[in-house]
Order: C-alpha cells, then structure tokens, then sequence
C-alpha cells in the first residue's frame, strides 16, 4: 500500500491567506462562522485572509483545518504555504547572496518539524471510541516523506553539531523516525490490515475497527508514542526558538 499525501505545487496558492479563503467559501461559512468553530476572533480570521499575519502558530493551522474539515492533502497544503514564507530569501544589500548558516538551516528545519509533528493526527490524543487508528497510522506513515524533504530542503546544516552540544534536527529526526515510528508501524500495520480484510460489507470501518480486539492496544501504542513525539516537538521547538503552548 502507497500513501502519499504531498500536495501538487501547481494545485497551491501563493499565500496562507489565499488558500484559508478557499478552502473557506469552499465551506460556505462566514468569517464569523469560521472564527466561532475554530475558537478564534473573526478579527483574527480577516488578518489571516488579508496576509497581515502570515506565519500563523501551529495551534491556529490545526484549529482551522479542523473547523473546515480539512483533508490530510488539504492540511498539508495549508502547512506549505507557511514553508513558502519562512524560506524567502532576506534582502541582501552586499549584491552577493550569502547561503544559510548552520544554526539558520536548524532553526529552519526544526520550525518546519515542529508545525508537522504538533498538527499530525498521530500526534493529537486520540479519545476512546474516537477517530480512526487507520487515519492515525496513515498520518504517522506520512511522516517518512515529509521528514525527508525538510531535511533535504536545509541541506548537510541540519547533521552538525549545535553550539549548545545538544541534539541536531537531522539527528532528533533519524532517530523519532527509526527508533520510534517505523517499529510501531511495522508492527501494527500489517495486524490492522489484516482486521480491515475482514470486514463484512455491511459493516462500517469505523464500527469494524473498533470491533477489533486489539484496538484497545493499538490506542495504548499510539498514546506512548504521542509522548515521545511531544518531548520531540518541545525540542524542536526550543531550537527553532520559538514558545510551546503550556
């Protein structure tokens, strides 16, 4: 099975605010409607729209792709807008173009970690008889790709050693990925599959999966995990410099 969730660069606007306002009156709700199920000021909303705020904080993407009912491919849509802005280039008054230092390709790629990770589905509690462990596991599995085009993206900066002698980004990566997420996938995935085989036509996925006799545990896997991809995301936070919320 193939998952793939990166969004075409020709379907992408050219800011935030272009594509909040699509997916919006694609909606058919009003600033105000949307400010109310996302638990924000319409005020808020209309900056968002216009480009006055233009590197929103990952607990405002979430909250919007939740009040419209955002698809994975539609959230990371949204997500690349936000890269689109924080990798323009500065303006360089020397004429002469000077590449990123080592400490601004961390900071970059830990921000990007950072937005991915505290979004994910895999990364939001998981109530019981709440969501889907298909949708969980297929937001987890999305994180191979997307990690591997962050790191790309800020290039060998992300592998060396920090001032403070803490963990790189290109390490805390390998390792959330490696020593983390890819045994829990290996694991679990194949044992869901062969549930889903299973399920009468007739029969939900929803009420199938939760059917299943080991979901309980499979929801306990994912809650242990959930607490080492937070510790990773405040990590990944403090390098990019920027303030978890409490």
């Amino acid at each position: 099975m193939i998952w793939d969730v990166t969004p075409s660069s020709e379907s992408r606007p050219t800011s935030f605010g272009a594509l909040l306002r699509t997916y919006r009156l694609r909606a058919t709700v009003t600033q105000q409607e949307l400010a109310v199920r996302a638990g924000l000021s319409p005020k808020a909303i209309g900056a968002l729209e216009r480009g006055d705020r233009r590197l929103p904080h990952p607990r405002t993407i979430r909250a919007l792709a939740q009040a419209l009912e955002l698809t994975e491919l539609e959230r990371s849509a949204l997500l690349a807008t936000v890269r689109a802005e924080t990798e323009m280039p500065s303006a360089d008054t020397s004429g002469e173009r000077a590449g990123p230092s080592t400490e601004d390709s961390q900071r970059a790629a830990a921000w990007e970690l950072y937005v991915e990770l505290v979004t994910r589905i895999a990364v939001v509690e998981l109530p019981p008889n709440q969501g889907l462990l298909r949708d969980a596991l297929t937001s987890l599995h999305s994180l191979f790709d997307t990690t591997r085009r962050i790191l790309r993206a800020h290039g060998p900066g992300v592998l060396e050693r920090t001032r403070s002698d803490t963990m790189n980004v290109g390490a805390l990566a390998l390792l959330m990925l490696n020593e983390e997420v890819r045994p829990l996938l290996m694991e679990w995935h194949p044992a869901l599959l062969d549930h889903e085989s299973r399920r009468p036509a007739d029969v939900s996925p929803a009420t199938h999966e939760r059917a299943w006799e080991r979901s309980v545990e499979l929801r306990q896997a994912l809650a242990h995990l959930r607490a080492s991809l937070d510790a990773h995301a405040r990590h990944l936070a403090a390098i990019a410099g920027v303030r978890t919320p409490v």
